[in-house]
């Protein structure tokens, strides 16, 4: 509890030069500050010509729990969209959410189409979402920023692989099939176990040689006749 002259009852100036944390010291920030990493790489991209679209919240209903008494435990992560221009390629059909839509069904209403410029109505016609099995009261909007998505177990040894579900969704939302995905910090190997199942290439970046080795593995047991996995 912070009380007068300190943090938790001592002097904030006796303890910052202990921060092992470089970054903090630089910035001269106290000990317990957030540093706002995800937000600081945003800006240094921002600031080095890439264009910062969105902010989007991976909000984890299974975080991982944590020994803390003094904030709350944290549950999301950021997935920012950035693009190296203006104009790019987004389908936002791809990723469109489900809901109920009283417009349509029993009223006879036909729901309002979808129209990127428009800015009037972000919900989509049921004719965009063909295919999808929708009920007659089921309609299709914009996708929000807020990604509700659960970490999923994996019996790898890796202690932060990312669900399929969230390469997904990302992967259908900026590429095309055939197109090519970079994961410059390939891990595990999600993100190309993702992208060849929905039908794109996909080039990985991995420093650590385990974890190439075991994307390697991963992405050759899920697709036994992949060729072009060096």
């Amino acid at each position: 509890k912070a009380q007068r002259g300190g943090i938790h009852g001592h002097d904030a100036t006796k303890y910052a030069t202990r921060d092992p944390r470089p970054a903090a010291r630089a910035a001269g920030l106290k000990p317990k500050d957030l540093l706002g990493i995800p937000w600081l790489l945003a800006f240094a991209l921002r600031a080095d010509g890439w264009y910062l679209r969105s902010d989007i919240i991976w909000a984890k209903p299974n975080p991982m729990p944590e020994s803390v008494k003094d904030r709350p435990t944290s549950a999301h992560e950021h997935v920012f969209l950035l693009t190296k221009g203006p104009r790019y390629y987004y389908d936002a059909a791809a990723i469109a959410e489900e809901f109920a839509d009283d417009r349509q069904g029993a009223s006879g209403a036909k729901s309002l189409a979808y129209s990127a410029g428009s800015g009037r109505h972000d919900t989509l016609a049921q004719g965009d979402k063909a295919g999808l099995g929708a009920s007659p009261t089921t309609g299709y909007r914009n996708a929000r920023n807020v990604w509700t998505i659960a970490t999923t177990p994996t019996k790898f040894a890796h202690f932060a692989t990312m669900p399929p579900a969230l390469a997904d969704r990302c992967i259908k939302a900026g590429t095309k099939p055939g197109d090519t995905v970079l994961d410059p910090f390939g891990g595990a190997g999600t993100t190309g176990l993702v992208a060849d199942r929905l039908g794109r290439n996909a080039t990985l970046i991995e420093l650590n040689p385990e974890y190439r080795a075991l994307a390697v593995d991963r992405l050759r047991a899920d697709a036994p006749l992949l060729a072009d996995i060096a």
